[in-house]
């Protein structure tokens, strides 16, 4: 017998009941057996299945005279202890960060470029013009005006800086552009297979925070540049997943949220959020006949641009792949945890577990629900512990 909080019941008839009814119904002038068959598909179980919760919900018909047979559940289920986390998903994409487009500062032809996807460091030519080396160099302050001699500020003292990381002595690192630091760069430029002025001109330096990778060419060898010509996007190194969120959303992406990214084929790899930035949507087109976008083009809607390292470096043919970010919203630890499936919709509202007895015996305990996430729910009741056995739907 089941049974639950509001008393209602659902009862198979026995067979010793059957015969007794088909017993009375010979005795009787009239035929009984239509009506006794109408009453077994009146009382009969039903099952219905829980609207989108994965519970199921048993009704009762017979009356408390009826002489009920006990019938275990389909399928069973322990109760376990553990910890369930509830979570947010974004689709995002696997790449190298966002480019930064690297723009010609002086006149002439593109002679040589690096190639899209080269990877360059500091030291490196990203392309010649007039068959004279354009540099990558380490440095926070771009490069605004040509040094020479007597020069002091922090444009020097990158370029020192990074004179020293490349091997380069026989001057002091501070911001003063002495007849030694001349000294360094007429070597340098000479290794470089640069013309050995001793000065650097604008045009033949790019600073950058870091080295990087080539994301995209703009001009093709020969082709001719102006100052301000694009010429090279360069990403960093590193792997990134960049993704678009709703505004709303960015309290849950907040810089240095422990994240979890779902490659393609099912790997998850650990993550946090390196930046987090509110622009302005792009506007994407509608198509149509006249007025068809207008409501679009006069909106100043607003996104939030995510971008997420990933904890370790994953295969390079995955760059450019759709993936997953997870952020953890909820998560409740050392709680007692069931299959969603294990609910009982019961009839007076709430939810209800079928407890099995170890001799097979079942009732309806009633529980509390808290955190539901990945098909389980956690559960608290009477009697309920860790292993106790309860019912599924069987299905």
């Amino acid at each position: 017998m089941r049974s639950n909080p509001d008393q209602a019941r659902t009862t198979t008839l026995s067979l010793a009941d059957e015969d007794a009814a088909e017993e009375a119904s010979e005795q009787a002038d009239e035929p009984a057996r239509p009506r006794r068959r109408g009453l077994w598909l009146t009382l009969g179980a039903v099952v219905l299945a829980g609207a989108g919760a994965g519970t199921w919900y048993w009704q009762h018909g017979l009356s408390e005279s009826a002489s009920p047979t006990v019938s275990g559940p389909v399928a069973t289920a322990e109760v376990t202890r553990g910890t369930i986390s509830a979570t947010e998903t974004w689709a995002g994409t696997l790449g190298h960060g966002s480019p930064f487009t690297v723009s010609a500062t002086g006149t002439g032809t593109i002679t040589r470029i690096a190639a899209q996807g080269t990877v360059v460091g500091v030291g490196a030519a990203l392309y010649h013009l007039d068959e004279q080396p354009v540099t990558l160099l380490a440095g926070m302050v771009p490069m605004y005006r040509d040094i020479a001699p007597g020069d002091t500020g922090t444009d020097v003292e990158q370029l020192e800086a990074n004179l020293v990381a490349l091997g380069y002595d026989g001057f002091t690192a501070d911001d003063e552009y002495t007849w030694h630091t001349e000294a360094a760069v007429h070597e340098w430029q000479d290794d470089l297979g640069a013309a050995a002025t001793g000065t650097v001109s604008r045009a033949s330096v790019v600073f950058m925070p870091a080295g990087g990778r080539v994301d995209g060419v703009h001009v093709d060898v020969g082709g001719s540049v102006q100052p301000g010509s694009a010429v090279l996007d360069l990403t960093g190194n590193e792997q990134v997943v960049s993704l678009e969120a709703d505004v709303d959303d960015r309290d849950l992406l907040a810089v240095d949220t422990a994240v979890t990214v779902g490659l393609p084929g099912g790997q998850h790899i650990a993550g946090s959020v390196r930046s987090v930035t509110v622009v302005k949507a792009e506007s994407s087109g509608s198509e149509g006949g006249p007025g068809a976008g207008e409501e679009s083009s006069g909106a100043d809607d607003t996104i939030t641009a995510v971008e997420v390292t990933l904890a370790e470096p994953v295969g390079e043919d995955l760059i450019g792949s759709p993936v997953d970010v997870l952020v953890a919203v909820d998560e409740r630890t050392d709680v007692l945890l069931v299959p969603i499936s294990a609910l009982l919709a019961l009839a007076a509202g709430g939810y209800g577990l079928e407890v099995v007895a170890d001799d097979g015996t079942t009732s309806i305990t009633a529980v509390d629900t808290g955190l539901f996430a990945d098909g389980r729910v956690e559960v608290s009741g009477e009697g309920l512990a860790q292993g106790t056995v309860v019912g599924v739907a069987g299905r």
